[in-house]
């Protein structure tokens, strides 16, 4: 499985709504994509998701099915990462 992180960027007039919809996902929510976190973040976006996928077609599949429909985020940037130490 790949890793991924998804930044979020939220009007600031619902902030608390999206935050919401965010947290009513499941930790499956596809077949071979598995949530792990979900943060707030301070600076340029409001939120990121940590993820695992099987692969980039279905990573992508995911953000452009579940996360970019999530009213009130206006923008998204999907990273693919990997681990430098799990500490």
């Amino acid at each position: 499985m790949n890793w991924y992180m998804v930044l979020l960027k939220i009007d600031p007039n619902h902030t608390e709504e999206a935050v919401q919809h965010l947290r009513k996902l499941q930790k499956n929510p596809m077949p071979d994509i598995n949530l792990n976190y979900s943060y707030y973040v301070f600076g340029t976006w409001d939120a990121c998701i940590w993820f695992c996928a099987d692969n980039h077609d279905n990573a992508m599949n995911f953000v452009q099915k579940y996360i970019r429909n999530i009213p009130w985020v206006t923008d998204t940037y999907a990273l693919p990462t990997t681990t430098i130490k799990e500490y």
